[in-house]
Parts: C-alpha cells; sequence; structure tokens
C-alpha cells in the first residue's frame, strides 16, 4: 500500500522535470540565435515552396494572349475562358518541353490563316504540328490534357462538348435545379420550323387509253386436239 503524500511527490518531480527541459531548449535557442525569434532575419517557413508553385503556375501574359488566339481560331468558339486557357496552357507545358515554343508557332500559323480553322489545321499538318494543334483542341472540348494515368483535368463544367445542350442538359453529376428538375419541359430548339414545300409529281410513263375496239381474231386457226380428231371418225 502506497504510502499517503506519495502521488503528490510523483507529480512534483514530473513537473520539475518538464520545467526544466523546457528551460534548456529555450537556452539552447537563445545561444543558437534562432530566426524564430526574428522574423525579419529569416524568410517565413515554407515561403520557398510557395514561391516554386507560383513560378510553375506562371504564364507570361503574351504568351497566354497568343494561346488564347489560336485557340479561338482552331475551335471556332469567340468566348473562351481565359483561366482555363491558362490551366491547359499549364497542363501542356507539364507534359512537353517543347509546347511553349509550339504554341508560339500556332499562334503565328493562325494569324497567316486568318482564323480560319481548316486553312490553319492545313498549314499545321505541314510543319509538323498537326498532332500539337488537334491536341489543343481536344484539350477544349473533353476538359483534359494527356491520356490514361498521366491525364490532367484542367476543366469539366466548362468542357466544350457540353457547351450545344447546356440550355436543356446540365454536364453528368451536375443537378441543374431542384428536385424533379428535369420533369419539366426542355426549352425550345431554337431552329426554325420546317417548312412545306409544294411537291412535283413524279415523271411517269402515260396511261392507257381506253378502247371499244374488238381485238382481231388470231392470224391462225388453232390446231384440233386429239380427242376432236378421234371423234370426227
Amino acid at each position: 500500500m502506497p504510502r499517503p503524500g506519495k502521488p503528490f511527490r510523483t507529480v512534483n518531480r514530473l513537473r520539475r522535470t518538464l520545467m526544466l527541459a523546457f528551460a534548456g531548449t529555450a537556452a539552447e535557442l537563445a545561444l543558437r540565435g534562432s530566426s524564430w525569434a526574428s522574423p525579419s532575419s529569416a524568410a517565413t517557413p515554407g515561403a520557398g515552396a510557395a514561391s516554386a508553385a507560383a513560378a510553375g503556375n506562371a504564364v507570361d501574359a503574351a504568351a497566354l494572349r497568343q494561346f488564347v488566339a489560336f485557340s479561338t481560331a482552331i475551335t471556332g468558339h469567340k468566348t473562351l475562358d481565359t483561366e482555363t486557357a491558362r490551366r491547359i496552357y499549364l497542363a501542356f507545358r507539364a507534359h512537353s518541353d517543347t509546347f511553349a515554343s509550339d504554341a508560339r508557332r500556332l499562334a503565328d500559323l493562325a494569324a497567316a490563316a486568318n482564323d480560319d480553322a481548316n486553312a490553319l489545321l492545313a498549314a499545321a499538318s505541314k510543319e509538323g504540328l498537326r498532332d500539337a494543334c488537334l491536341s489543343v483542341v481536344a484539350a477544349w472540348y473533353t476538359g483534359t490534357v494527356g491520356e490514361g494515368a498521366d491525364a490532367t483535368v484542367v476543366a469539366y463544367h466548362d468542357a466544350l462538348m457540353y457547351q450545344p445542350v447546356a440550355d436543356g442538359q446540365s454536364p453528368p453529376t451536375y443537378c441543374r435545379g431542384g428536385p424533379a428538375w428535369w420533369t419539366e419541359a426542355p426549352p425550345a430548339a431554337g431552329v426554325s420550323p420546317p417548312v412545306n414545300r409544294p411537291v412535283t409529281p413524279a415523271p411517269t410513263t402515260g396511261f392507257p387509253v381506253p378502247t371499244t375496239d374488238q381485238p382481231a381474231p388470231p392470224k391462225t386457226t388453232p390446231t384440233p386436239s386429239n380427242r376432236q380428231k378421234e371423234s370426227t371418225q
């Protein structure tokens, strides 16, 4: 059976041990001149990693404008989102070391083609940039850069493949309205009604002309059958 007062003595010893440990740590930090004591003398912890990440996500403003101009020309969409364009540019740059230079060449070809998509694709094919050109188109329409496990998702709701039906159908997993919103009548299609055009009768070979004349008798007399020959004998 423990003696009275022993638990209190144990707590006091533990307290003194912790206090001595903290005092020793404080003294060591003071002797080393820790940068924690002077924020102005050292960078904030993690600032280097944040700066590196910011530098990796930076896109030159002129390069981004050129990429948007090329994307507008090759897709035919005049209202492309700038933030989505930046994400696509960064994803391609992470996948390919030559993308930045390829993007500049594609922008020059787009300007020379006067924003004609067919002429631009033909010029890119001649310059060996057909795959790069079509990859950008695929990224805008699918919201994905790359394939398989290396693919990078850059957009989902704003992917161009959902835009043609955006007035009446939301992307998968998105709820367009409240409960049972899909039971509402769909919006107008926005196309003109069919036009009734007069139908021209198809040409024919003519109709037979009725006649009251009796058909002419055959020119030859039928040959009598064997039964008729036997009856005459």
